[in-house]
């Protein structure tokens, strides 16, 4: 049964590839990419877009299964730091290391907005699968109810740490305020 489980989980990539993400993601790299090298001449454009679509395409599903399984870890924070960090910095290292080796152009210009990009991109997966959306798998919606729950979860992606900010003096305040009370009382 070890074993089993142990083949499971090195095969969780393959069996769980997560096609939602793969989806998803290549129809926003395709604009982020057409948008960050409107400069470039249209050759160049269309190389790097192809390169970027089958990339995306062959292994934003791994990735995201990768995020999902990380999901699970019993330590919060450190499947937050797989999820957010170790796994999105590790799949732009490989992109931007294929982007190297096949365009040999000055594509450094990218570098600091896809990172970006991948770090809010992998934090607002984490709030979404959080939420039960983007799963595949047994726990899965469909597709559809994922998409509809999207304006919300975007609302709440930003508006959570927002309010906690905001709301973080007066909830101090309101807790002393209470432990006044009972000690008062």
């Amino acid at each position: 049964m070890r074993t089993s489980r142990r083949l499971d989980t090195l095969l969780f990539p393959l069996t769980h590839w997560h096609w939602k993400a793969a989806l998803v993601t290549a129809i926003f790299r395709a604009g982020a990419c057409m948008a960050a090298l409107w400069h470039a001449p249209l050759n160049a454009r269309e190389h790097f877009g192809m390169v970027e679509a089958a990339y995306v395409l062959l292994t934003a599903g791994v990735f995201s299964a990768w995020q999902q399984q990380a999901m699970g870890i019993p330590w919060r924070k450190l499947a937050w730091t797989v999820t957010v960090l170790a796994i999105p910095l590790g799949s732009l290292a490989a992109d931007s290391a294929l982007h190297l080796w096949l365009d040999r152009g000055n594509m450094r210009a990218l570098g600091i907005g896809a990172l970006v990009a991948t770090l809010i991109s992998a934090m607002f997966h984490w709030h979404v699968m959080q939420n039960g959306a983007m799963i595949i798998g047994a726990e899965g919606r469909p597709f559809w109810d994922d998409m509809k729950q999207m304006p919300r979860l975007a609302a709440t992606f930003v508006w959570d740490p927002l309010q906690r900010i905001i709301g973080k003096p007066a909830a101090v305040a309101a807790i002393a305020e209470e432990e006044e009370y009972e000690v008062a009382a």
